[in-house]
């Protein structure tokens, strides 16, 4: 689950002596959809910065140097041996090995991460994984996981995405996966659910998802996407955590679901980069249909979902400030009662995307609106083993509301609000490796991973 971490911190040892004591100041390594934790994307590209001077970079020019670089590169590839460590709430601590291996196109930019790992915890025991992320350019990607532990946990993740096939006329993308995660949480519903009430049970999906779309001008897409998931809930793996399907033996959903969906999705974007952004707007809005065919009784619902975002840079450049803003609701179509709609396809906050002071899926209703802001502060720049990455922090403010507004009505009592500070480390134009660490109702929580979180 989590190398990212392992990275971060020796990337940062780098940047910035003195964040990561432990590590030596070449050991670093630019993160990217490699992770320690769970599955990342990618960095997108802006313009590149100008060289900065020997002594402005903060590296130390030695005759051992090239020597040293020697060691860690062979032709257009880069090689980090690194330890490997990492923490979440939800999963407790990860501890391990892995070797990033950055493969760089004629231009010095990344164009491939392969990164074996090796991990232990205490539930899982032993996994190894391997990640694999390309980067063909600003809208094309690809990845790759194949994760196997030796008690319950699995992933198999393959997916790619072309945001300009066809020479910029059209976009294709898909996924299919498979895993087991045995780490998954239920609270029950609404915005007041109980840490008290938390229980624990394994997710068994298999998803299958494609889809197309017309970019019908520069920043304005008509997308459409199918997809078919299968979900089944199985015991829990935590010791000390009731089960989900003993104390909420009744929650729509706990039997399973087949589901099929198809959505159609209006974008509207004019950021300067897929991956990594720093102006520009983003609005998505989407509506699906989806069904349960899993049994015989009617048992569909309508799902729409806006996501807008504001990228404002200022201070020469320095500084992004980034404001998001989601709401997402669901309309039931049918009356079936002796059936309702899963608590896994319901709006839900929680998590490294959403309210980040919380484990995933922490929050779940009919409703949902979502408030992100974040300052993302340029700290420094360095070039090691002719790799150029940057450091950032990113004080950050997330708030939202879970809803039934048919058995409530709307307010803002008990809105979650979230402080936390970011840690990012970015190797343009297509790498970003993060750390944020933020505090709420439930105490604090941290995520690792890649690409900006929003």
């Amino acid at each position: 689950m989590n190398w990212t971490i392992g990275m971060f911190l020796a990337c940062a040892s780098v940047l910035w002596p003195g964040i990561a004591p432990g590590l030596a100041q070449t050991e670093l390594g630019p993160d990217k959809p490699s992770a320690a934790i769970p599955i990342g994307p990618l960095a997108p590209m802006v313009g590149e910065p100008a060289p900065l001077l020997e002594e402005r970079q903060g590296r130390v020019a030695s005759l051992q140097e090239p020597d040293l670089a020697s060691m860690f590169t062979s032709g257009d590839y880069t090689y980090f041996p690194l330890p490997a460590f990492g923490y979440s709430r939800n999963e407790s601590y990860y501890i391990g090995s892995l070797m990033p291996i950055l493969k760089a196109n004629p231009k010095g930019e990344i164009d491939d991460i392969i990164a074996p790992q090796y991990l232990y915890n205490e539930f899982v025991g032993n996994s190894i994984t391997l990640n694999y992320y390309g980067y063909r350019s600003d809208t094309v990607q690809y990845r790759a996981i194949v994760n196997y532990a030796e008690r319950v946990q699995k992933n198999f993740d393959f997916s790619y995405k072309d945001l300009g096939a066809g020479g910029g006329r059209y976009i294709l993308g898909g996924q299919v996966n498979f895993f087991k995660n045995p780490f998954a949480r239920f609270f029950g519903f609404g915005n007041g659910s109980n840490l008290n009430a938390e229980t624990d049970y394994t997710a068994r999906e298999t998803n299958l998802n494609a889809y197309i779309g017309l970019n019908l001008s520069p920043n304005f897409s008509v997308i459409v996407t199918g997809r078919y998931r299968d979900v089944r809930v199985e015991n829990g793996i935590i010791p000390t955590l009731p089960q989900t399907n003993e104390n909420f033996r009744a929650a729509p959903g706990v039997e399973g679901a087949q589901l099929t969906g198809a959505k159609l999705s209006l974008l509207y974007d004019t950021r300067d980069s897929q991956l990594t952004p720093v102006k520009g707007a983003y609005m998505l809005f989407s509506t699906e249909m989806v069904s349960n065919v899993q049994h015989d009784e009617p048992n569909r619902w309508l799902r729409f979902t806006l996501d807008a975002r504001r990228l404002i840079p200022h201070d020469g450049g320095s500084k992004v400030f980034v404001a998001r803003f989601v709401t997402d609701g669901i309309v039931r179509t049918d009356n079936t009662k002796s059936r309702d709609i899963p608590f896994y396809e319901r709006p839900m906050l929680g998590g490294e995307t959403t309210l980040r002071a919380f484990g995933l899926n922490r929050f779940i209703g009919d409703q949902m609106w979502l408030v992100n802001l974040e300052e993302r502060i340029r700290m420094k720049d360095v070039v090691i083993m002719d790799h150029h990455l940057e450091l950032e922090l990113a004080p950050n403010l997330d708030a939202g509301r879970v809803y039934n507004l048919t058995d409530e009505r709307f307010t803002f009592n008990q809105t979650q609000i979230n402080p936390g500070l970011g840690l990012r480390v970015m190797a343009k134009p297509h790498v970003v490796g993060r750390l944020d660490i933020s505090y709420g109702r439930d105490g604090s929580n941290a995520f690792v991973g890649v690409d900006y979180p929003f």
